[in-house]
């Protein structure tokens, strides 16, 4: 195909609500420098991530102006004279800068990674972010056997939804917190053992229906009161790990728990966990956790695809409550 020397990108000058800060814009491109690949964009997801960082409250914001998009699946289309690790045609997964809501991008070839090939490009689009982070918090915080009990908020979400498949192939069971129990039965048909509503009432039913200290890990994407929930459900010398905020609350100081109870609080970010990894730990990872979606039939559901110029619906439908599923951008037009 003939290189473009433009890409459109969805772009932002300034960090605030993305409905008024995001435009659609053409802009140069030039071609890949030494270590660069160019990559025709084929999917890319619309993460609460990608919008707490054009709003600013993200942990690392983009230099502006910026491009939003911190994910995505595409196909090498150029190559620079030293990027030996893809051919053109390769289909390669990508996070970070310079952005994924755009039809092309210049990337390093050092930060990208093969698409998973038992995987569409929806599902590749996806897989930089949720499964690690569902896969790494499921793995590196507690020494799990089967029939362990763990315990979750947020599990409508698609790492919550992701823990569960995750878990499952693995014995585990998963008690999930929810704030409508509407969920409930989707849940189940993924391999939730017990779906909860997420209230004051939760720690003792849980108690009450699978016995005391049965619960060896926590994890945490709401905060509030919904943290404290947890800590009241954990065995003794059990971790709490957090790795979001939904609330937007801060969850109280369990000193009770800490003190009386041993419990071991932790936060996740996997996009550090990405910047102290290898490109070998992470081609690991990912192969593990392909070969386990494959194997297992997991997958993040979808709820809306949108092309770009569509930006605006998309990101209506992905700010709504309860949604069933990621939103993405797949249809570039191009």
């Amino acid at each position: 195909m003939n290189i473009p020397n433009t890409t459109k990108a969805l772009r932002y000058s300034e960090f605030g609500d993305p409905m008024e800060t995001l435009k659609l814009e053409t802009i140069p491109l030039a071609p890949p420098e030494n270590d660069e690949v160019t990559v025709r964009i084929l999917a890319t997801p619309i993460n609460p991530a990608d919008l707490g960082r054009i709003s600013g409250s993200y942990g690392t914001l983009a230099t502006l102006p910026a491009t939003g998009g911190l994910e995505g699946v595409g196909e090498v289309v150029s190559c620079g004279a030293d990027a030996e690790r893809f051919q053109i045609g390769s289909r390669v997964i990508f996070s970070g800068d310079p952005g994924s809501w755009q039809t092309f991008a210049n990337l390093s070839q050092s930060r990208i990674q093969p698409a998973p090939v038992s995987l569409n490009n929806e599902q590749a689009a996806m897989f930089w972010i949720n499964p690690a982070t569902a896969w790494r918090m499921l793995n590196d915080f507690a020494d799990l056997r089967s029939g362990d009990w763990i315990i979750q908020n947020a599990a409508t979400s698609a790492v919550g939804r992701l823990v569960i498949q995750f878990a499952a192939t693995q014995g585990i069971k998963t008690a999930n917190l929810v704030r409508n129990l509407e969920c409930k039965s989707s849940l189940r048909e993924i391999g939730a053992d017990l779906v909860l509503e997420d209230n004051r009432d939760a720690a003792k039913i849980l108690k009450e229906t699978i016995g005391p200290n049965k619960v060896y890990l926590g994890l945490n994407a709401v905060g509030g009161s919904s943290a404290l929930t947890i800590c009241k459900c954990l065995a003794d010398q059990s971790a709490l790990v957090t790795y979001g905020g939904m609330d937007r609350e801060p969850a109280p100081f369990p000193t009770r728990y800490l003190i009386f109870n041993d419990l071991r609080l932790y936060g996740f970010w996997v996009s550090q966990w990405y910047r102290k990894a290898s490109a070998s730990e992470i081609e690991e990872m990912h192969q593990t956790i392909a070969k386990s979606m494959r194997d297992h039939s997991i997958s993040i559901p979808v709820c809306g695809s949108y092309a770009l110029d569509d930006w605006r619906d998309a990101l209506v439908q992905s700010i709504q409550p309860g949604k069933p599923g990621k939103v993405l951008f797949n249809d570039y037009g191009q």
